[in-house]
């Protein structure tokens, strides 16, 4: 589909899509660190590290994306589950199995977990590989399937974990892990991905512009004032607004996106109420 913006702005892709593409995530510090506190606890088999996000739309899922690449790319053995919501850990266990193509299974639940900490073993310990399990909704998970977490990140030799366990999830999901109180003391490592600063606004739109083979960047410095507020500092909220802006600016064949412009797009959303939150009902009636 030909947007009417890409050839208004001279643009090769859509700069502000909220697909979790790796290549459009913006590093901000918090993101990097997250990202280098991940790569530690799996490089160093330590067993468990958990991203939180503090709210939905923070880019916990793009950031899950990205780490799965690296690490294949590292060489690692790893697999990746988006919709981790099964019924039971029995299910749970063995999607987990198939997954990592595990060639053996067994009847019993008892058997299942002592083949898969077989197959653990042999990777991790005689053949030196560096097993990963990345898991995003976590918030999702039952008490039930957070207790089969604690027993395969249990598996372990005196100086390893055999199974490296990665959990993205909403806040909330700190509130599951006070019940689950055995998994939570396993955690070695946590990040939180909060509200993007200003500048961090700034710097977001204008690198995706630039992925997306953008020359000028159209936005002016009150037009990213007037996102950053609208969004609050939420990166899918800021990507959206700067996505309906680009589209209104082209249709009205307008080079430059003006705050005015923007308080439109917030207005013909009807979040009417982020605006008279930020103190800007003047500028959008």
């Amino acid at each position: 589909m030909n947007l009417p913006y890409l050839d208004h702005f001279h643009l090769k892709e859509e700069p502000f899509s909220t697909s979790p593409n790796p290549r459009f995530l913006f590093m901000s510090p918090m993101h990097h660190v997250a990202v280098q506190k991940i790569r530690y606890v799996v490089a160093a088999h330590k067993g468990l590290a958990v991203c939180f996000s503090q709210q939905p739309g923070m880019g916990k899922t793009t950031l899950a994306r990205l780490l799965y690449q690296g690490f294949l790319d590292d060489g690692y053995r790893v697999i990746f589950l988006t919709n981790p919501s099964f019924p039971t850990s029995n299910q749970l266990l063995r999607a987990v199995i198939q997954e990592f193509r595990v060639t053996r299974t067994a009847r019993s639940y008892l058997d299942l977990l002592n083949l898969f900490k077989a197959f653990l073993y042999e990777e991790a310990i005689q053949r030196k590989q560096t097993l990963v399990l990345l898991i995003d909704e976590a918030q999702t998970l039952r008490f039930q399937l957070l207790e089969l977490l604690r027993q395969i990140v249990n598996y372990e030799s005196n100086d390893q974990k055999f199974l490296q366990v990665v959990l993205f999830a909403q806040e909330e999901f700190r509130t599951a892990l006070h019940r689950a109180r055995n998994l939570e003391s396993r955690m070695v490592m946590a990040a939180t991905l909060e509200a993007l600063t200003l500048a961090d606004t700034q710097q977001m739109l204008r690198f995706r512009w630039q992925v997306a083979g953008g020359a000028e960047f159209p936005f002016s410095d009150e037009a990213v004032q007037a996102i950053y507020e609208a969004a609050r500092g939420v990166p899918r909220s800021a990507v959206i607004l700067a996505d309906n802006a680009l589209l209104a600016a082209a249709l009205r064949k307008a080079d430059v996106i003006d705050p005015d412009l923007v308080w439109q797009v917030v207005r013909d959303r009807g979040l009417d109420d982020m605006v008279e939150k930020n103190g800007k009902r003047e500028e959008a009636v």
